[in-house]
């Protein structure tokens, strides 16, 4: 399934490839991400109508904040 972004793509900063993020600031940076995400998908679905589901997907965009953060992590750190 192809993910289509009505406002285009952005270009990173000319700086971005020489300058890591802080720890704190990667974890805001995917944090938000994935909450833009959600409130475009799942707030008035059919899954925000069953609160069972609800429970079930909030769980699993939380897990998904903290292994992003701890993949990121271990690319930075070479583990990967």
């Amino acid at each position: 399934m192809a993910v289509e972004d009505p406002e285009g793509s952005i270009a990173p900063p000319e700086n971005a490839e020489r300058s890591l993020p802080s720890p704190e600031s990667k974890v805001i940076w995917i944090d938000q991400l994935i909450e833009r995400w959600w409130n475009d998908h799942f707030p008035g679905s059919a899954i925000a109508r069953d609160t069972q589901a609800w429970n079930v997907a909030y769980a699993a965009k939380q897990m998904l904040k903290r292994l992003l953060v701890q993949a990121q992590d271990d690319v930075l750190k070479g583990s990967i």
